[in-house]
Formats: structure tokens, C-alpha cells, sequence
């Protein structure tokens, strides 16, 4: 089953894909293309209050904006914040 969070707009198509194998980032205008990551790649996972979606990998942070009253994207944050613990060894 794969989970996304869509947040195109007119000038830059920009989605996150969840699915068993991990994460694919994508944003047109910044970083150029599709990124995937494994869960266990995921350092840190941050909310702003604005409602941006934030996750690092290495030194490189992306972000996407959410919508809380989404539910798909509810989904794609708990599974992820879920899944990512769980790769690293921490209590889900």
C-alpha cells in the first residue's frame, strides 16, 4: 500500500510517497527530482507549527506542507513516524 502527501502548486510539482520499502521525496523546483530513502536513513522527523512536514537525512533537511485536516496525510505522518521508529529500534 503506498501513502502520499501532495503539495504541487502552479509552478512546482512536490509529493512524498510512503510505501514498505521507505520514503520517495519529490520537488520539482529545489532539489530536482525524486529522492528515496530507506526508514532507517530518517535521523529526525519535525512538525512546524505552520504545518510543515520536515525529516532529515545525513546533513540534507526536506519538508512539505501538510494539511491537518487531511486525513490521508494524518496517515502518512503516524505511518511514518511509526515505521521510522520502528527501523531504528525504538518503542512504537
Amino acid at each position: 500500500m503506498t501513502l502520499k502527501i501532495s503539495a504541487s502548486s502552479l509552478f512546482k510539482n512536490h509529493y512524498l510517497k510512503l510505501d514498505s520499502k521507505g520514503i520517495k521525496f519529490y520537488e520539482s523546483a529545489a532539489i530536482g527530482g525524486a529522492k528515496r530513502f530507506r526508514f532507517n536513513d530518517i535521523l529526525c522527523i519535525l512538525m512546524a507549527p505552520d504545518n510543515t512536514l520536515s525529516f532529515q537525512v545525513g546533513q540534507e533537511v526536506f519538508s512539505i506542507k501538510t494539511n491537518p485536516r487531511n486525513t490521508k496525510h494524518q496517515a502518512v505522518i503516524d505511518t511514518l513516524i511509526q515505521e521510522v521508529q520502528r527501523a531504528n529500534g525504538l518503542p512504537v
